[in-house]
């Protein structure tokens, strides 16, 4: 509560001193610093009261009734650019948000050198944005978009920010065309709320994407590859337990059972394709995703989600449509455990890691003064069969169980200065 009160206050000031949108402090004749920020000042709420749905599977609060309705979307960001000459760069960016603990460690989204040995390419080296979709990067600048948050169908499953490793990046232009191709490798630790609470460990991290730009078009192609290092500490005495009845004898299947909750040494794989259009008066935005896992017990799922805006005046009224499945159905233990307790802490994590929901989204955006943004958005939640629930957290204990159909109210103050 306090970091969302000094936030609040803080984001309060600053929204209400904006004059510009950065500064600039010249220290030669090439070198200069430059000075930006940005936040957000967010008040959600749903019709659940025990239920919350997290923006992204690392909040831990999430948004219902009881909640406190600014910390799921409030944050301030400040960035500093240094530039020492054409070719050479460093960049730090570090955002405040809700969390558990506010360490430098987990503010810090940004901090790395940059070089550009000419204008095609460029090479990064330090904690970098992970470009993985067409907000990826940008999903702590609620300014940048249209609506008041990143469809969550879509990117709630995708909780990596940045990784500590590097860049580079190939542009060109076609004619009216331009062009870029970047790869990228490191690692990262994410944070993730569980029982208890822990960091997941990846190592490597990989990919690339590809990045078509022509008027107001953006397309864009993406893929990420993950090998974790971490397994999940609140199941170890689950699998202790399944291989204790299957050296008893008692389960057969205890081998392969306990394996599935083995999280170390497996893979994970996304894939994604967007297109943005960004004219005038129109805006729309289109992505499709498809994500991996290497393990057991959380089910491999797709995710896409649709946005049409239409601009009149300062105001630009939208519609929005976002939905998550399984590709494959929800997992589950083949044969029961002999142990109903066992039994029912077997099940938990394969319900609470399982994903199938839509959502439909109306709202509007006004743009009411220079770098400064209100936004209000409503939105129709449907949970599918009334299981697909690992987005939600619960206050009670035991899995949450939000009802079938759900309503959600959000507002923003969006600023950049």
């Amino acid at each position: 509560m306090k970091t969302i009160t000094t936030l609040f206050a803080a984001c309060g000031l600053l929204a209400a001193s904006i004059g510009q949108a950065e500064w600039n402090i010249d220290l030669s004749d090439e070198a200069r610093l430059r000075v930006s920020g940005f936040g957000t000042l967010g008040l959600a709420t749903s019709d659940q009261s025990h239920n919350a749905l997290t923006r992204d599977i690392a909040d831990q609060e999430g948004i219902s009734s009881s909640s406190l309705p600014l910390s799921t979307d409030s944050r301030l960001g400040m960035q500093i650019d240094a530039i020492i000459n054409p070719q050479w760069s460093a960049t730090v960016q570090a955002v405040l948000k809700d969390r558990p603990a506010q360490t430098i460690e987990e503010s810090l989204q940004w901090a790395f050198i940059s070089y550009r040995p000419n204008a095609n390419w460029q090479l990064r080296a330090g904690r970098v944005g992970l470009d993985m979709g067409l907000v990826s990067d940008q999903r702590n600048i609620g300014y940048s978009y249209l609506w008041v948050r990143p469809p969550i169908e879509f990117y709630g499953r995708l909780p990596l920010f940045h990784f500590n490793g590097g860049d580079v990046t190939y542009s060109f232009d076609l004619d009216e065309v331009s062009l870029s191709i970047k790869a990228f490798a490191g690692e990262a630790s994410p944070f993730y709320p569980s029982t208890p609470n822990y960091n997941i460990q990846i190592s490597p991290l990989w990919g690339g994407n590809v990045n078509v730009r022509w008027q107001d078009w953006h397309a864009q192609l993406s893929y990420v590859g993950t090998r974790l290092q971490s397994n999940h500490p609140g199941l170890r005495e689950l699998q202790t337990g399944i291989e204790q009845l299957g050296e008893a004898g008692f389960y057969p299947d205890a081998t392969s059972l306990s394996g599935r909750y083995t999280l170390r040494g497996t893979h994970n794989h996304f894939l994604s394709a967007g297109i943005s259009y960004e004219g005038d008066p129109w805006r729309a935005q289109v992505e499709f995703g498809r994500l991996f896992h290497g393990n057991g017990f959380i089910a491999d799922v797709y995710m896409a989600y649709a946005s049409v805006g239409y601009r009149i005046g300062s105001i630009t009224p939208f519609v929005g449509y976002s939905t998550l499945w399984s590709a494959n159905g929800r997992p589950e233990a083949v044969n029961p455990l002999p142990d109903p307790t066992l039994q029912a802490a077997a099940e938990r994590p394969f319900a609470e890691s399982y994903s199938n929901q839509e959502t439909m989204s109306v709202g509007g955006r006004w743009d009411f003064y220079n770098n400064l943004a209100l936004k209000l958005q409503y939105d129709l939640v449907h949970v599918r069969n009334s299981d697909g629930i690992g987005l939600w957290r619960t206050d009670q204990d035991s899995i949450p169980q939000p009802r079938e159909f759900s309503n959600m109210f959000s507002a923003t103050l969006d600023f950049v200065f």
